[in-house]
Order: structure tokens, then C-alpha cells, then sequence
């Protein structure tokens, strides 16, 4: 088994990439919509990780307005630094914002590990 698909395991998703970086993701369970339209879309509903062998760790989710402020409690408590918070799309429903947090150094497991941890002590629900 690959060292990117032991990655994807940690968080239950899937390799999207192994190379050059090694990118997991995994959806999240919110009903969303946009323009009116339902959508599945991973650009809307990602969990996302990478991983790069230059020691740089990025995560990335999008969230509901209630889980903001518990999900950075959750990012900053593990020692990941939270470096953006914003909305991508307009017409969307519920509000959707987007968490970026990053890490240079962390070894790539507990880098999984404490972003999925945050998550779950955040209450994210997962596809």
C-alpha cells in the first residue's frame, strides 16, 4: 500500500493524487445547493489534505456557519495554523466558508491525524 493511500486511510477518503503531492480527500455530509441546483460537487464539499515531501502539510473544508469557531478551536489546540477562512461560491445553501490550516515539519501521519481529529471534536459529518 502506497504512503499516500495510508494517508487516505487515516481520514477514510480517497488518493485524489500521489504525485507530485499527495493530495486525500474526503466529502462532507451537507446537503447543499447552488443557483437551486443540489449538488455533490467535491469543489463544494471537500475535506481535503496535502502532502508534500518539502515538509509542507495543507488542509482545507468547507464548513457551516455553526462549525467555524469549533473547528478552529479544534485546528489550533493540535498546533495547525489556520491561515484563511472565506466563502467560494455565491447563491449557495446553507452559507457555505472554507478553512485553509497548514503545517511545515509535522511528520505527514500526525498531520492527518490531527486534522481529522479536529474535525470529529468539531462534530464535522462525513459522506
Amino acid at each position: 500500500m502506497s504512503t499516500c493511500q495510508k494517508l487516505a486511510d487515516i481520514i477514510g477518503g480517497e488518493v485524489i493524487q500521489s504525485s507530485p503531492v499527495c493530495v486525500v480527500m474526503r466529502l462532507r455530509d451537507i446537503r447543499a445547493s447552488i443557483l437551486g441546483r443540489r449538488t455533490l460537487s467535491p469543489l463544494v464539499l471537500p475535506f481535503m489534505l496535502s502532502f508534500e515531501k518539502n515538509g509542507l502539510n495543507l488542509g482545507e473544508t468547507v464548513l457551516l456557519e455553526k462549525e467555524v469557531n469549533p473547528m478552529f478551536d479544534a485546528l489550533r489546540k493540535r498546533g495547525l495554523k489556520v491561515t484563511a477562512f472565506h466563502n467560494h461560491w455565491l447563491f449557495e445553501e446553507p452559507r457555505l466558508m472554507y478553512m485553509h490550516w497548514e503545517n511545515v515539519g509535522m511528520d505527514p501521519f500526525e498531520f492527518a491525524r490531527k486534522s481529522f481529529e479536529a474535525a470529529q471534536d468539531a462534530c464535522l459529518r462525513f459522506v
